[in-house]
């Protein structure tokens, strides 16, 4: 359904540029829920914001690759072309719901917009439609917050409020961009859940955007792992959780806490920060933080190998003992 290959995004700032995304290659099958995981600035939202065609420009350009959706090529696609894909075939649920939808306008009126922009029906047949969407999400008495503004609604019915727009035409493909950021954990695993009954229900494929592996360990089929633009690490969610090839995946993995631990017990981080982006080359962007890094990590880039058919990693001297997640 969509193949992503060699993308590359490049910001043109004050202080120089920023490559964002350096040769990230994905692909997304039908009816499944592909999870993109990493530290904040790995490129996961650049990217799927080049997908969508929404990446503000000049200042960011998309300088090499492809990504083709549903056999059309939407990197030379025009806007106005671009403009009838999303929201129709292609949808993405924003980070923050807070300030995704309008202030001034009534949930009804955002809602109508995306129906009207994209098909003929009439103004009754959409409200219906409206109407059953909420009523499928779980949005008590719809007819009520179809009349109401945002700021009268929950964090958690504004979400899904985001999720009912998105699915509102039933598109193919679904980006959902850390969509449980700012809500609280009860809401969190409702949303989440709600995103597993759309994929289970409408058969709908899904990329799933989080830097919490816990979220993609009960919802994802595959997951990729991002750093610094680049893809470090894919496969099977078994495979990323217990087969673990790349130290970065490995060290997100460590990071998280466990049950087992005591009082007093010590968290593990990543030693280090993530790079400066203008000054990654074609070496390692990992080397600096990794205790298995060696001169060929820091003068030489590892191209991004596969190990199965479904599993690859970008590591010169991979993990090699099987991790517990």
């Amino acid at each position: 359904m969509l193949e992503v290959n060699d993308l590359t995004v490049e910001f043109h700032t004050d202080n120089g540029i920023i490559r964002a995304v350096d040769g990230a290659s994905f692909h997304v099958n039908p009816g499944e829920i592909l999870g993109i995981v990493g530290e904040s600035g790995s490129g996961k939202s650049v990217s799927c914001l080049s997908i969508m065609g929404l990446l503000q420009k000049p200042a960011a350009r998309i300088v090499r690759g492809n990504i083709r959706f549903m056999g059309k090529e939407l990197t030379t696609m025009s806007d106005e072309a671009l403009r009838q894909i999303r929201g129709r075939d292609l949808s993405m649920i924003f980070q923050d719901p807070f300030t995704s939808l309008n202030p001034y306008l009534k949930i009804s009126t955002q809602l109508l917009e995306v129906i009207h922009y994209h098909t003929s029906i009439s103004k009754s047949e959409a409200i219906s439609r409206c109407l059953e969407i909420l009523d499928l999400l779980g949005v008590p008495d719809p007819e009520v917050r179809m009349d109401s503004y945002p700021h009268q609604l929950s964090g958690g019915l504004k979400q899904r409020i985001m999720i009912a727009m998105s699915l509102l035409l039933e598109p193919k493909l679904i980006i959902a961009d850390e969509p449980t950021t700012a809500l609280d954990v009860t809401i969190q695993a409702q949303i989440l859940e709600l995103i597993k009954k759309i994929n289970t229900l409408k058969g709908t494929s899904i990329i799933m955007i989080t830097h919490d592996l816990g979220v993609v360990a009960g919802l994802c089929n595959r997951v990729q792992v991002m750093y610094a633009g680049r893809v470090v690490e894919a496969g099977k969610t078994d495979d990323i959780f217990y087969e673990t090839r790349h130290p970065y995946t490995r060290g997100l993995l460590d990071s998280i806490p466990s049950l087992d631990m005591k009082v007093g017990d010590r968290l593990r981080p990543i030693p280090g920060s993530p790079p400066d982006l203008s000054r990654v080359g074609e070496f390692c962007a990992f080397a600096d933080r990794c205790t298995r890094a060696t001169d060929r990590c820091r003068n030489e880039r590892p191209p991004f190998s596969p190990e199965t058919e479904f599993h690859g990693y970008a590591c010169f001297h991979p993990v090699q003992t099987r991790s517990v997640a």
